[in-house]
């Protein structure tokens, strides 16, 4: 199939806009404003070492008493990058108009495709085509493992969402972020602590919102079911993803595009269009390192609050 080039491109794609595109990817995915960033991946596959044993420590016997030997243990689980395209087909009268703004009409595509994607896998999971290597999403196994409390146990849409931290705090887990369902926020919008402070503060300028101190971030429709969860509370601090830093372009002038079904959309030649492909290779992984109180292996680091 002939094709444009990454060069031959120059013209149509300026370099810094795979730059842009990452971060913009960054800003809007809900999961990469709580995951913990690791540097860029210089390899297909990384292994990220997670503490899967403590070392002890007691008092010495006496002047001649013997001091205990112990040790520390890693894991190692692996970051395993996986592709996610898009194809944002374009006609060629828009490329020919030398005026218009093509870049400032499919960036924002192309950012709203790879964060919707990664978002959902992230939280939801299920897609076949994801890296088999990349955790199962974080919603069905926190419900799995049982921190999943359901609206309504509590007096109120705060007592639930504390019921909820409460579950991971009792397992020696912090929580340092909620992504929730925009619903959640006109919740609880109008409730008070007994001081009669808003519990839930809106974001401010650079500030992002917060409830009850933990980094608040509303997810769009689609990124999961709205009957699994209202919100997800957790440690962010114990997942974590990276970039295999490739985002990469080429540029088709025949051939079609075709729905999952197989039936045709758009056949570049016959109505006269290119069609833009654009590739990002993002990884994620979830630690669960042991705690003096908590075994290696047992508990998750996230809880759900269920409407």
């Amino acid at each position: 199939m002939p094709m444009i080039d990454r060069s031959g491109a120059a013209a149509l794609i300026p370099e810094p806009v795979t730059q842009e595109i990452i971060s913009g990817v960054r800003k809007k995915s809900v999961a990469m404003q709580l995951l913990r960033q690791l540097p860029n991946m210089t390899s297909g596959t990384q292994r990220q070492p997670v503490l899967s044993m403590l070392p002890s420590a007691d008092f010495v016997n006496g002047d001649a008493g013997m001091k205990i030997a112990s040790n520390a243990a890693w894991d190692k689980k692996q970051l395993v990058a996986g592709e996610i395209a898009v194809i944002v087909p374009i006609p060629q009268a828009v490329i020919d108009d030398a005026g218009y703004d093509i870049w400032g009409e499919v960036r924002p595509l192309i950012v709203e495709a790879f964060g919707r994607v990664f978002d959902k896998q992230v939280f939801e999971g299920g897609n076949p085509k994801a890296p088999v290597e990349w955790p199962i999403g974080i919603i069905p196994t926190a419900t799995a493992a049982g921190n999943i409390v359901t609206v309504g146990t509590g007096i109120d849409i705060a007592a639930d969402t504390s019921a909820a931290m409460a579950l991971l705090e009792e397992n020696e887990y912090e929580v340092t972020g909620i992504a929730a369902q925009k619903r959640l926020r006109s919740m609880l919008r109008d409730l008070r602590n007994t001081n009669g402070d808003p519990i839930f503060t809106p974001m401010q300028g650079d500030v992002p919102a917060g409830i009850y101190g933990a980094q608040t971030e509303f997810v769009g429709k689609g990124v999961w079911t709205p009957a699994n969860a209202l919100a997800v509370l957790g440690d962010w601090n114990l997942a974590v993803y990276s970039i295999r830093q490739d985002v990469s372009y080429q540029i088709f002038d025949t051939g079609v595009i075709s729905d999952d079904d197989g039936k045709i959309v758009y056949n570049l030649l016959q109505q006269d269009m290119v069609a833009l492909r654009a590739v990002m290779r993002p990884a994620w992984q979830v630690a669960n390192p042991i705690d003096i109180d908590r075994p290696y292996g047992t508990g998750y680091p996230f809880a759900v609050l269920k409407s």
